[in-house]
């Protein structure tokens, strides 16, 4: 995924990340399980640009996955709303799907947490 820098940099002013400018993986550099309720929150209730909304759904992702590292536990209606989120928009969407799912077909077994509830949206679940 390569968002611009600026879509990156007012994403995190409006949601009050440490950004820096100088992060190579903003999504999973900034991801907070914690604030996974205030990354919907926001999703939902502000008009997003298509590329705004693929960054914010990036950060959402990896938050979610950092969750299930922590906590090994999946959350029913947190994931219920992200997965409807991206079913909603499953095109715009679809290479984020793709990466989480790790369906690169390089087949090898590496895999997120997350990696089968993606493989279920994706339709390539194992």
């Amino acid at each position: 995924m390569i968002v611009k820098r600026e879509i990156l940099s007012s994403l995190s002013k409006q949601l009050a990340l440490p950004y820096t400018g100088i992060e190579q993986d903003w999504d999973i550099e900034m991801a907070d399980a914690g604030r996974l309720d205030d990354f919907l929150q926001f999703y939902q209730t502000h008009h997003l640009l298509a590329d705004e909304k693929v960054a914010l759904m990036a950060l959402i992702l990896a938050s979610y996955n950092d969750h299930l590292n922590e906590h090994n536990l999946q959350t029913g209606d947190t994931w219920h709303h992200i997965a409807a989120l991206l079913k909603a928009e499953r095109t715009l969407f679809a290479g984020l799907i793709n990466y989480w799912s790790c369906n690169d077909g390089d087949g090898t077994d590496d895999q997120f947490a997350i990696t089968p509830l993606l493989r279920n949206i994706a339709g390539t679940e194992s």
